[in-house]
């Protein structure tokens, strides 16, 4: 999914705050979400009440840093990747495996060969 950082979220952005950050504010406005957190090594949403991990680029953590510093960036946009969290156009938290394979003691295995 591609996030669009405009200028009114440069413009309302807020260095070292990481919910007020202007990558925090177009997550918010483009996923629709209430909460967003992002700082240097990555971020967080709040999504039907559960919290998920996000992934961003280098580029973007980079930008964050030269915001921070120098309080100018140009608008941008990147592509939002969740730890196997996002799929399609809604925000899904995926089942957990239920099934896990019993170990065994590598002697019972032999023994049993």
């Amino acid at each position: 999914m591609k996030i669009n950082v405009r200028w009114s979220d440069i413009r309302n952005g807020r260095s070292a705050r990481t919910r007020e950050c202007m990558v925090a504010l177009a997550l918010k406005r483009e996923l629709g979400v209430d909460y967003a957190s992002v700082g240097y090594a990555g971020g967080s949403i709040l999504a039907d009440g559960k919290l998920l991990g996000l992934y961003l680029p280098l580029a973007v953590r980079n930008r964050i840093k030269f915001w921070d510093s120098f309080h100018f960036v140009l608008p941008f946009s990147f592509e939002l990747t969740t730890s196997g969290f996002l799929t399609g156009t809604d925000l899904q938290v995926p089942a957990s495996p239920t099934f896990r394979p019993r170990r065994e003691p590598f002697a019972h295995v032999w023994a049993s060969a």
